[in-house]
């Protein structure tokens, strides 16, 4: 038996790195999804990919977490396609950096409004859709082990990432007598199109990183899907309003 066998997940942000590599694990682990990114022709690409290999197990759609009746139409959608929602993963977020006393207001309210607002708003609707249905559920909150610390030019990504632990928590406590149960993944350096990205533009921090992280390479997008698989598994069942650093060791201080 999978470890996700019968489990219906929503997964946000799921068109590339982190949350497609969720999308694909949790379909090998048995869990049909409904994947949805605001990157319309990427969603729809991964869609097929998984499909092609899991015929019937993925349904995709475009999605804007910060806008109430998008998030709506996404819930909407996973219950008239499969009948339920066991699993919620907010795995959206955006990225800006500026120094502190140049921060543009624009870009902090972007930041705030996909990474805290947008865990907000999917989360109580993929809870209240738990709740009418009775037998519990789980909220896995990919936030980042920024969120533990402070970063040149992290006014808005490191406090967004705390914001979400900090509300993880509340979700924890408030949404327990429901059975249902909150937890947070906080990835360190993880190979994705994003940290390529920083790479480029910085070629000595890939070492810097690989240096300082005990396992001596950082993680792939596989190695926080697989976090999450676990926790939305019954092996994970009386575990809620916890963080688990997936950093190598990096971050084990």
């Amino acid at each position: 038996m999978q470890l996700l066998d019968g489990k219906i997940a929503l997964i946000t942000g799921a068109a590339r790195g982190i949350g497609s590599a969720i999308a694909k694990t949790f379909i090998e682990f048995g869990a049909k999804a409904v994947i949805g990114d605001i990157d319309k022709s990427n969603i729809q690409e991964i869609e097929t990919k998984i499909n092609k290999a899991h015929p019937g197990s993925v349904v995709a759609a475009e999605l804007d977490v910060g806008d109430m009746d998008s998030v709506s139409n996404f819930v909407d959608l996973a219950v008239n396609q499969f009948g339920k929602i066991d699993i919620l993963v907010n795995n959206a977020g955006v990225h800006r950096s500026y120094a502190f006393l140049d921060f543009p207001m624009a870009d902090f309210d972007l930041v705030y409004r996909v990474n805290v607002k947008g865990m907000l708003i999917c989360s109580q609707l993929a809870a209240r859709q738990m709740v009418r249905q009775g037998n519990g559920g789980c909220i896995i909150s990919i936030s980042s082990a920024s969120g533990k610390k402070a970063d040149q030019g992290g006014t808005a990504y490191n406090s967004s990432k705390s914001a979400m632990i900090g509300l993880n928590r509340i979700m924890a406590l408030e949404l327990g007598q429901y059975g249902i149960r909150a937890n947070c993944v906080l990835p360190g350096a993880t190979d994705t199109e994003m940290l390529r990205a920083v790479f480029e533009a910085e070629p000595s921090l890939k070492t810097i990183l690989e240096e300082r992280t005990p396992l001596g390479h950082i993680a792939v997008p596989r190695d926080q899907a697989n976090t999450c698989v676990f926790l939305a598994s019954d092996l994970a069942a009386h575990i809620t309003g916890e963080q688990i650093v997936v950093s190598g060791g990096e971050y084990m201080n």
